[in-house]
């Protein structure tokens, strides 16, 4: 079974989004995104999959793009 690295995965979809502090804002996602996973509710209804992640990360490029003066670590 493969396990997937959830951190590089970020940190080329951020990249790919237009951010340049990538890998220190995935690391800090990736940080987040596992505490909620293992503290909140695990009730089925919680999606805590990569199309989860995926669909975070493309909110937070199109908010980059929206306001290019904007620092990164606030889009996130």
């Amino acid at each position: 079974m493969v396990i997937l690295d959830f951190e590089l995965i970020c940190e080329m979809m951020l990249v790919a989004e237009g951010l340049i502090d990538a890998r220190l804002l995935s690391r800090k996602f990736i940080s987040l995104y596992t505490l909620c996973r293992e503290l909140l509710s695990k009730q089925d209804h919680y999606d805590w999959g990569l199309r989860a992640i995926k669909s975070v990360l493309v909110v937070a490029g199109s908010l980059k793009r929206g306001d290019r003066n904007r620092p990164e670590d606030q889009v996130m």
